[in-house]
């Protein structure tokens, strides 16, 4: 597939000389030149990318029309890759952290890299586990702070447990009891203190002998 060059002359657009999937990709692979045209900024991957490019640039743009910080930082990164001033994982870390949130985006900044060095947006389950995870916390304190906003003592006695738990390792079986104490009355909070801490559901089924 041919492209126009910053000089305007048609130029092949396949990758540099010895760029393959077996390279390494912490090196921009990405070949220096004058200018920055906006439909020349490294798109080097031997597809046909000329449109492609345009679309994304503008697909970009229009995204961060209200965040045009993050357009011209955009163009930084494309030029600073294109100069070689950073290299491959240099730039596809500065996009994921650019564009997050936008899945969309960083996927198809793989127009711009080596085949074999694309950006892959697998998804780490163990950070996303936790995530999910303390969200669910924040939201089940804010909850039980909502609910005995007349009896503060509860709230406060509620955090000093679990912090007693995760710093001393407290016994669950006793924080499950005194939890129990705490939210007598309210059994959908001791239902959800289970998920919140899933040791307590053991607990709480032994106790009910299932």
């Amino acid at each position: 597939m041919k492209r126009l060059g910053d000089d305007g002359s048609s130029s092949q657009s396949n990758l540099p000389s010895g760029s393959s999937s077996g390279d390494s990709c912490g090196q921009s692979q990405v070949p220096a030149s004058g200018g920055g045209g906006g439909s020349d900024l490294g798109c080097t991957t031997g597809k046909p990318i000329t449109d492609e490019c345009l679309s994304y640039m503008k697909d970009v743009k229009e995204t961060f029309q209200d965040q045009r910080e993050k357009y011209d930082m955009f163009l930084e990164v494309l030029k600073d890759f294109k100069a070689q001033r950073t290299d491959i994982v240099g730039a596809s870390a500065r996009v994921k952290e650019l564009f997050e949130g936008h899945n969309n985006l960083i996927s198809r900044f793989n127009i711009f890299l080596p085949k074999g060095c694309e950006i892959s947006l697998e998804v780490d389950e163990a950070a996303l586990q936790k995530k999910v995870e303390f969200k669910g916390a924040i939201k089940f304190v804010n909850k039980i702070k909502r609910r005995f906003q007349n009896n503060e003592h509860v709230y406060k006695a509620f955090l000093d447990c679990l912090n007693t738990y995760r710093k001393e390792h407290k016994d669950i079986n006793k924080v499950y009891n005194e939890v129990s104490i705490l939210f007598d009355g309210h059994p959908d909070l001791l239902d959800e203190f289970t998920t919140f801490i899933p040791e307590a559901a053991s607990v709480s089924a032994k106790n009910l002998d299932l």
